[in-house]
């Protein structure tokens, strides 16, 4: 199993990553979902962690592209959003787990 986090900002997108491979896990940053898609080949029980405002290709836009080909990969949205706006964007998106910014260790733990 493998992480992926898609995450524009490169001080929580290192964060992440750093955080993932204390815990044991093989992690790897995207700035945006074109990168991501061109580059990452996500298996069935890869784990993806996206930002929801990334420049270019939308999170959301993402995630739905990602669920319809492969449905299995979990999902885990890392937002600074307003909960409202939030509600809206993931709504129907099948997101198994949202991590809030600044991320703690804690949360992230809590889906692993």
């Amino acid at each position: 199993m493998a992480y992926h986090v898609i995450e524009d900002d490169p001080g929580v997108a290192d964060a992440l990553v750093l955080m993932l491979r204390a815990f044991g896990h093989e992690a790897t940053a995207f700035r945006d979902a074109e990168s991501f898609l061109a580059a990452a080949r996500p298996g069935p029980d890869d784990t993806l962690l996206v930002d929801l405002a990334l420049p270019g290709m939308s999170g959301a836009d993402l995630i739905r592209r990602l669920k319809h080909s492969l449905p299995s990969a979990r999902v885990v949205v890392v937002t600074g959003q307003s909960q409202a706006q939030l509600e809206k964007d993931i709504r129907g998106l099948g997101v198994e787990h949202l991590v809030r910014k600044p991320v703690e260790a804690d949360a992230l733990r809590d889906f692993l």
